[in-house]
């Protein structure tokens, strides 16, 4: 009686010889000769057992249904690479629809990349030095100042630094309790035993997860939307959660949340030889993918290049990463199309599908939910994390409620500079006896000149001089009190309300809760068990 996978044996209907004996079996299988295959189904409409035409019978020996173990046969496990066993004309499909539509995702977030791009030169992380080059932001005159006042840097690595030391302390990042009514020693022990384990992995084993976490707690201040991918890693043979990018996470902005999205793509780039590592595994289809293109980057990836002050592209086709699309999608497969109580019912179901960008080939599809799911719901891979909830599916962070009033004190800070640049080291006029004035815009950086024609007469006749004054008060009142304001505004998250707050006086509503929900909790610790 051979086993095929998933537990179904194939039992073929032989008439045993008049002399044999009974066979010795806890279930005899009796058919007639009807041409037909015959299903028996339980309750639900899942076969259990299947008698088909030529004699031979199919049962499900743990009870599991037979069209889940016949659809896993062959592939090695149920999140096995699905490729190799799609004809090439679907894949040129799938490829062609995920494509199209990512890139339309990639459109529908086109401002807020913008947006994005724009916060990070606020930050003031490159060294912008008033020079003869003039200014990058099309300042009229040479050496006007280009200072950024560090207000939203300021309240990002606040942040930054409070939430580092909560969720990264020194000892581990986890702590186990055991809340059971029942809770005895053992149990307690090996809570403590699980907390040490757990720990010992993330602080030592898995030695990215505290410089990778504090790098995603950076960027969750400043844009309000963190991810975090979960996943076994082939290569380091282990479990990863690792930061993604909000830029690197597409997602159209019509969704409310992971949940709801109907595409999640997580955009990467990876080193040749990576791939090729992955393909030797078996993990990525082992085809030919071509010299890697030119890479495509969006505003955000060309400004994080510029705040390093590094240069992201070469012409040099070895060098290059591939850039990879890992889309977490619902598709309807050909060959692998979802059934409810043995009838097809054309639902999408989720797939993880990889794609290779410059030659759109698929490097693997892979089932993306549980093989008890009868109605298929996506696994959670990404882990999205909140500043303050925004109107859409990208939330609000401190660019958001900082930038504009970065905007308006960085201008004054340069105003007041120039202010004082001018009055220390005004520019002046050069009088030119010659004939005409080729132009009337003059540009006169702090301590330098312009000539100008005047026909032979005083140059006090010919131009009035320029208005150069020192800072007035008023401004630096209100440069003061714009940051002032921002950093209230700014330090709101960190503000303790609730149960955070350690100045509650006794006797307020939140201290007379508790001692409700404590009396309540030993009376009914109180209460006879048969109550």
């Amino acid at each position: 009686m051979p086993l095929t996978p998933g537990l179904v044996a194939n039992i073929p209907q032989v008439a045993p010889p008049e002399a044999a004996k009974e066979p010795e079996a806890d279930v005899i299988v009796e058919s007639a000769d009807t041409g037909v295959d015959r299903p028996e189904m339980d309750d639900v409409g899942n076969i259990l057992k299947i008698e088909h035409a030529d004699g031979s019978v199919s049962v499900s020996i743990d009870g599991s249904p037979i069209e889940r173990a016949a659809g896993a046969a062959g592939n090695g496990g149920w999140f096995d690479n699905l490729v190799d066993r799609i004809d090439d004309f679907e894949l040129s499909r799938i490829s062609d629809e995920l494509v199209r539509g990512i890139e339309e995702d990639i459109e529908s977030r086109k401002d807020w990349i913008e947006d994005r791009a724009q916060g990070m030169r606020l930050l003031g992380l490159k060294l912008e030095v008033p020079g003869l080059g003039g200014s990058a932001e099309g300042a009229p005159v040479e050496g006007m100042s280009r200072v950024r006042h560090p207000l939203l840097l300021e309240a990002v690595l606040r942040f930054q630094a409070n939430a580092r030391s909560e969720l990264l302390p020194v000892d581990g990042p986890v702590k186990v309790r055991n809340d059971g009514n029942n809770a005895n020693y053992d149990e307690d022990m090996l809570a403590n035993y699980l907390e040490k384990d757990l720990n010992h992995y993330l602080t030592d084993t898995a030695s990215e997860y505290y410089p990778d976490t504090d790098r995603m707690l950076l960027m969750l201040g400043f844009g309000g939307t963190a991810f975090k991918k979960i996943y076994y890693c082939p290569l380091r043979n282990r479990p990863v959660s690792e930061t993604v990018d909000a830029d690197d996470l597409v997602v159209n902005n019509s969704a409310t949340d992971l949940r709801n999205a109907k595409r999640i793509t997580h955009r990467s780039f990876m080193k040749p030889s990576t791939i090729k590592r992955l393909q030797i595994l078996g993990v990525y289809r082992d085809v030919e993918l071509g010299q890697p293109g030119m890479a495509h980057l969006d505003s955000v990836q060309r400004e994080k290049a510029a705040q390093q002050g590094i240069q992201v592209s070469t012409f040099n086709p070895d060098d290059r990463d591939r850039e990879i699309y890992e889309c977490y999608c619902e598709l309807e497969i050909k060959g692998f199309e979802h059934h409810f109580k043995g009838k097809p019912t054309g639902l999408e179901i989720p797939y993880c599908v990889t794609i290779d960008v410059s030659s759109k080939r698929i490097l693997s599809i892979v089932r993306n939910y549980d093989e008890s799911d009868e109605l298929p719901e996506a696994r959670t891979n990404i882990v999205k994390y909140t500043f303050v909830p925004g109107m859409g599916f990208y939330d609000v962070g401190l660019l958001n409620i900082l930038g504009n009033t970065t905007n308006a004190v960085t201008a004054a800070w340069r105003e007041m500079l120039d202010a004082g640049m001018y009055s220390n080291f005004p520019g002046f006029l050069l009088s030119d006896s010659g004939g005409r004035q080729n132009t009337n815009i003059f540009r006169v950086p702090p301590g330098g000149g312009a000539l100008v024609k005047t026909g032979g007469m005083p140059i006090s006749q010919a131009i009035m001089p320029l208005p150069y004054k020192d800072p007035s008060q008023a401004l630096m009142n209100l440069v003061e009190n714009m940051a002032q304001t921002g950093m209230r505004i700014g330090g709101t998250s960190e503000q303790q309300v609730g149960e955070g707050r350690a100045d509650a006086p006794v006797g307020t509503t939140l201290d007379r809760k508790s001692t409700r929900l404590n009396s309540s909790h030993v009376s009914e610790s109180r209460m006879p068990s048969s109550a």
